[in-house]
């Protein structure tokens, strides 16, 4: 075993050291560049880096401490609260995702070289896990530390502040860790997820809610007193000493083969790390489509012809992704209301800035409601036999995400429309702004003539807030609202009458 684990130690440095040369090389340098003007230069660089480091930390500490000094009790003890429950957030995040993925992650190198290898799986989870528990340890102590300096400058702690780091740190390992027993158990009992789940997922969660509910049910000062934090330090390392012993005895019985099977999604987006060129929309569009791919089919596409059957696609389409439908609550109750109390002239011209910055900066609500008219345009192949024309396969392919954020936005708009506003001309407006919406994710997909520039969903939402802001400065919102209803048909006729162009 301890050759194992001073092969995989070996194979972690390796790998450390390709990320640093990769670094270096922003700032122009790396790591095995061996003239002396150059270690010079790493060396400034390096310098310059701490330099920063030190005058941020330096910073932050003295912002930290002027926040506390004005702090009472009750508000230093919430604090520390607030800083344990992290260790419970982390067990229960971890835990959750090891019932539905392996914690054992592998490279594409890693699962060939394991594969040919005897390698022993003790060695594999317990460096696997205790990097991911420094790792975290060490973010949690610095934010620890942070805390027991404050608590110091409030004076509501009579003891260093690294006994708060320390206290931090340890119970943020061993979170971590603990975190890391649902799945390793998964792994080693061979039984199926919904099996496994039943019985982790109670267990875990009676175990963090009676943490968090004895954590903030506790005396203010007995949460300030320095034995307090001394005892949290040795709890956490009884338990991460108990923890790493199961996982130990645990971790021979894993299936590596299970584990190698669930990380084929982990090892294909290795290659996008920060420093790729593909942005992360792609990365995520990827991402997403590679888990639709392994997900079990569910439900069937009902009979239809013509322009229901691209209704009921788009329907079963939405159904089998539900994981896009919070990006469409998002859009129906936030995005689109945003722009009708714009309209109604509530906040003034700061929430139009506030509604641009919803539209371009959050637009996966209005991706996502054209997602099955962004694949069938994405595959010519198909595109090619659909008997429709782009507006027509726009309308259709979105029009049961259309109803449901419209739905969303009309009970949201007439909730929170302004007192003078009716509200069947909240809910119209908000048909109209989501129709204007919807129109001009089509400009994606076409030019405004052959070989020339290519319209963007983008040019549509900014056209969209320039409209309602314009008009708003002088005009009646029933002609703001005529002036959308244009804006809409103009968008759809150049969906319409556009030249498609490949996505």
């Amino acid at each position: 075993m301890l050759a194992d684990v001073r092969l995989l130690l070996w194979l972690r440095v390796r790998h450390a050291r390709w990320s640093a040369e990769r670094v270096m090389h922003l700032a122009g340098a790396g790591v095995q560049a061996g003239t002396r003007s150059e270690r010079a230069y790493q060396l400034y660089v390096l310098a310059i880096v701490c330099a920063f480091l030190v005058a941020m930390w330096a910073a932050l500490l003295d912002a930290v401490e002027g926040l506390f000094a004005l702090a009472g009790t009750a508000a230093c003890a919430m604090a520390v609260q607030a800083a344990l429950t992290v260790p419970f957030a982390v067990t229960a995040v971890r835990g959750l995702q090891g019932l539905r993925t392996s914690p054992l992650k592998f490279s594409h190198p890693d699962s060939a070289f394991l594969a040919a290898s005897p390698l022993d799986a003790r060695a594999l989870v317990g460096l696997a896990a205790c990097f991911q528990a420094l790792g975290a340890g060490l973010a949690a102590g610095l934010a620890g530390f942070l805390l027991g300096a404050g608590l110091c400058s409030a004076g509501a702690l009579a003891a260093s502040p690294f006994l708060a780091a320390l206290a931090e740190g340890v119970a943020v390992m061993a979170g971590t860790v603990a975190g890391w027993l649902p799945g390793v158990v998964r792994l080693a009992c061979f039984a199926s997820r919904r099996k496994v789940a039943a019985v982790a997922v109670p267990v875990l969660v009676a175990v963090v809610a009676a943490g968090v509910a004895a954590l903030w049910l506790a005396r203010p000062d007995a949460l300030l007193d320095a034995g307090f934090f001394a005892a949290v330090a040795e709890g956490s390392v009884g338990l991460l000493a108990a923890t790493a012993v199961a996982l130990g005895t645990l971790a021979p019985h894993a299936d590596m083969t299970v584990a190698l099977r669930e990380s084929v999604l982990f090892a294909d987006l290795g290659r996008f790390g920060p420093l790729s060129p593909l942005g992360q929309d792609a990365v995520r569009d990827y991402r997403r489509r590679r888990k639709l791919a392994a997900r079990r089919l569910r439900f069937r596409l009902p009979r239809g012809e013509g322009p229901a059957a691209l209704v009921a696609r788009a329907t079963l389409a939405q159904v089998r992704r539900y994981d896009g439908l919070p990006s469409l609550l998002v859009q129906g109750a936030v995005v689109v209301p945003f722009g009708v109390l714009a309209i109604g002239g509530v906040g003034g011209p700061v929430l139009f800035l506030f509604w641009l910055q919803a539209l371009l900066m959050m637009p996966q609500g209005a991706r996502e409601a054209t997602r099955a008219f962004r694949d069938d345009m994405r595959n010519r192949l198909v595109r090619d036999r659909l008997p429709f024309g782009t507006l027509s396969l726009l309308v259709f392919d979105s029009l049961p995400a259309f109803v449901l954020t419209t739905v969303l936005a009309c009970a949201a708009c007439v909730l929170a429309a302004p007192p003078g506003m009716p509200p069947l001309a909240a809910v119209g407006l908000a048909v109209l702004v989501n129709a204007c919406t919807l129109a001009a994710c089509g400009l994606d997909a076409v030019r405004l003539y052959a070989h020339g520039p290519r319209l963007c969903y983008e040019y549509g939402a900014l056209a969209l807030v320039a409209v309602a802001f314009v008009l708003s400065l002088f005009a009646s919102p029933a002609a703001v609202a005529a002036a959308l209803a244009v804006l809409c048909a103009a968008l759809a006729a150049l969906v319409r009458f556009g030249v498609e162009c490949a996505w």
